[in-house]
């Protein structure tokens, strides 16, 4: 077992006595290990912020059955718990079993569904694979565990949330996790934009990029050249941004809108398939080779593929899409000016090496 793994599953991160914690380990599961009947997602749950996928999906497997919101708040995709590694194939099977009873009981779904539910449930993967582990669980010890390069920052909320703010003289920084590289992964986690008044959050989520600690050969800190002495800008010229960005299109709004891989495969608004400011956004994030996808809210967004030699739009004296390479670090950026708040909790990161 990686040291990772073993100092994610040796905390006792569920005894913090967080009462958002307490509602996030039981609607997305917790920190991975095996599961205990305390820690096994009721029915009655109550999720802050509901899993919007339109179907249940386990894993990578996709039920067909519709992801019906419960009486509680909570979807069917959250009680069924799918991403805990759980410790054995038949241990899964039997929990979605006694939770597709327990919601027949309740009337939330049918016979039919249930059994089709349980029978994804035997042909899927998980209990046979490692599920998500968590890099950011609302905790401080988990907010402890990330560090910061380059201007502004990010603030633990009570509520178990991370908040982006800028710095006194503008300038962007990224706030990345150190414990390890990545290479092959689904990144998963949730974003709300909290820009102020009428205005937009610019942000976001910045992958496969180099240790941010110090230079790094072959990755400049520059804008188009332009020396900025700005380490995060490493994360930037050697790793791929997945913007955050629902701001209306034209005037001085970055034309970049979320799910773009920025710079190399830009989306435009109607295709970010924005939602309103405070609203919790289901991301997902994945990396296979150099293939990247983008789901948001239960849908594909944007597929790209990081084919060598294409050049940044605009910045030819920049690295080009060469420097990205099949590994490395994972972080969220707090953009350069005062409106640009976006909040985000609940990073997990499943390997798919």
């Amino acid at each position: 077992m990686s040291h990772f793994l073993h100092s994610r599953r040796t905390r006792t991160r569920l005894a913090v006595g967080s009462a958002v914690l307490g509602i996030a380990a039981l609607c997305l599961g917790g920190p991975a290990g095996a599961a205990t009947p305390a820690e096994v997602p009721s029915t009655t749950a109550t999720c802050p912020a509901p899993d919007a996928r339109p179907n249940v999906v386990f894993l990578d497997l996709d039920s067909g059955v519709a992801n019906s919101t419960l009486s509680s708040g909570c979807t069917i995709n959250d009680v069924i718990d799918d991403e805990r590694t759980w410790p054995t194939h038949g241990a899964f099977v039997k929990h979605v079993r006694g939770v597709t009873a327990d919601l027949v009981a309740a009337g939330e779904v049918t016979r039919a569904e249930a059994g089709r539910l349980q029978s994804a449930a035997g042909r899927s993967q998980v209990g046979r694979v490692e599920g998500y582990d968590w890099l950011f669980d609302g905790s401080s010890d988990s907010f402890e565990d990330w560090a910061y390069a380059g201007d502004g920052g990010f603030d633990l909320v009570p509520d178990g949330t991370i908040r982006s703010r800028a710095g006194a003289g503008g300038g962007f920084g990224t706030l990345w996790y150190p414990e390890r590289e990545f290479g092959d992964f689904s990144l998963r986690l949730q974003f709300r934009d909290d820009a102020p008044g009428a205005a937009r959050g610019n942000s976001g989520v910045q992958v496969r990029f180099p240790e941010l600690w110090g230079p790094v050969e072959g990755c400049p800190t520059t804008f188009n050249g332009s020396e900025t002495g700005n380490l995060s800008w490493i994360a930037v010229n050697c790793g791929h941004e997945i913007q955050v960005n629902d701001s209306p299109e034209g005037g001085s709004n970055d034309p970049r809108k979320t799910g773009s891989i920025y710079g190399f495969a830009d989306l435009t608004l109607a295709e970010a398939r924005p939602t309103p400011k405070g609203t919790w956004n289901d991301l997902e994030i994945r990396v296979v080779g150099q293939h990247y996808t983008v789901i948001r809210n239960g849908a594909v967004i944007n597929e790209f593929e990081n084919l060598p030699g294409l050049p940044f739009p605009g910045r030819p004296n920049d690295p080009d899409s060469s420097s990205r390479g099949l590994t490395g670090h994972v972080g969220v950026q707090a953009h350069g000016s005062t409106p640009d708040v976006v909040s985000y909790r609940n990073i997990r990161i499943r390997d798919l090496s």
